[in-house]
């Protein structure tokens, strides 16, 4: 990093961990000046800008953000990460606009994804087959039609939309609400390489920031204000996923929801947004359809068979899924008929390491034969 580019980190970090000031001044500050080292360097000018009070120019030069900014500074410089800074070129312009937007965010994988058109599936971590299913079956048709999918990186709906969009040409990125040097939720390791190495991973927060419940709403602003809209496919309606759905409302972001049982507590927070005017969602045609006016020409053509729910019969593997042999047909074996079966059981079943084990499920995975649950429990979609 040269000296200038440091200087604008460096600026970047001061705004970011001055007390008093938020994302909305940072952002009234930054707007106002070619370069965020000149912005500091004229603090004294704020008020008179209207760009902050009198009471938070003090505090800025009282250099109480100083020790933070150093300490981050050096943390991701040790470990060689890739910080996009607000006036880079590569900086998304749909991000940008949002009220609140980072100053910086720290990117590991493809950067030019941040310049797709994306769109946002939230959901449950603890959720139903059917909406795995949805998951699975909308986030890759919307992927299909060169659509990046943007979501939190949990277990349960979030994974699944990764992985769907992960086999296809829109790819998927992956908002953290924790530094990038961690991987939470640990079970989601094999998904985090395949980000790494096919889409993107990104974050606002400072190397070594472990998981914290006050950070997540500070995470979901920026996968709302990554997309052109937020797909809400399961969810509670005291849930993180109906605060992104907020966030996205707040950023004039469109707002989908797909309908569940009724009987199913974890589809009130999306009946309850249906309610309140969002777009009932059942297949990506839906989506598409109305976002195709803000895709780039370049799109590929939407989908000409959208993905309908279907149940899930009982079916023997063998049926249901003839071209499977070896290894993964005894997996299937080993799940069918039960609710949900450790990674230790089937190793013990298999007499195979865990790692072998481990990435064959994950290839199942993404051919949508197995869901993976909390704990690293499996089971059969």
């Amino acid at each position: 990093m040269d000296a200038r580019r440091t200087q604008e980190y460096l600026a970047c970090l001061a705004l970011r961990h001055s007390p008093g000031l938020g994302p909305r001044t940072w952002k009234k500050i930054l707007s106002a000046y070619p370069s965020a080292g000149q912005a500091v360097a004229d603090a004294v000018q704020w008020p008179g800008k209207k760009l902050a009070t009198a009471g938070q120019v003090r505090e800025f030069q009282s250099g109480a953000w100083r020790a933070k900014a150093d300490h981050e500074a050096e943390a991701a410089l040790a470990r060689n990460m890739h910080a996009l800074l607000w006036f880079d070129p590569g900086y998304p312009e749909i991000l940008r606009q949002i009220p609140g937007p980072p100053v910086c965010l720290y990117l590991l994988g493809d950067a030019t994804l941040l310049q797709s058109p994306c769109l946002a599936v939230v959901g449950s971590r603890r959720c139903s087959r059917y909406g795995l299913e949805a998951a699975r079956k909308i986030g890759k048709e919307v992927s299909r039609a060169g659509v990046c999918i943007v979501s939190g990186f949990a277990s349960g709906i979030d994974r699944q939309a990764h992985l769907a969009a992960l086999e296809e040409v829109g790819s998927s990125i992956a908002v953290l609400g924790t530094g990038l040097d961690l991987v939470y939720p640990a079970a989601n390791r094999d998904l985090w390489l395949l980000l790494r190495d096919r889409g993107l991973i990104v974050t606002e927060f400072p190397p070594g920031t472990r998981p914290d419940a006050r950070n997540f709403p500070h995470r979901n602003r920026i996968i709302s204000g990554l997309s052109l809209g937020v797909l809400v496919i399961e969810a509670a309606v005291r849930s993180g996923s109906l605060i992104t759905a907020t966030s996205a409302l707040e950023q004039g972001r469109e707002v989908f929801a797909l309908p569940g049982p009724v009987n199913l507590e974890s589809y009130e927070g999306c009946h309850h947004l249906i309610r309140q005017g969002a777009m009932l969602v059942q297949s990506a045609e839906d989506i598409l359809a109305e976002l195709r006016p803000q895709l780039a020409p370049s799109g590929a053509d939407s989908p000409s068979e959208p993905p309908k729910l279907a149940g899930t019969g009982p079916l023997r593997p063998g049926q249901r899924w003839p071209d499977l042999a070896g290894d993964d047909l005894l997996l299937a074996e080993a799940l069918h008929g039960r609710e949900r079966v450790h990674i230790d059981a089937l190793c013990q079943v298999l007499g195979r390491e865990a790692g072998e084990i481990s990435r064959r499920l994950l290839v199942l995975e993404m051919r949508a034969i197995v869901s993976q649950l909390p704990g690293m429990y499996y089971q059969l979609q």
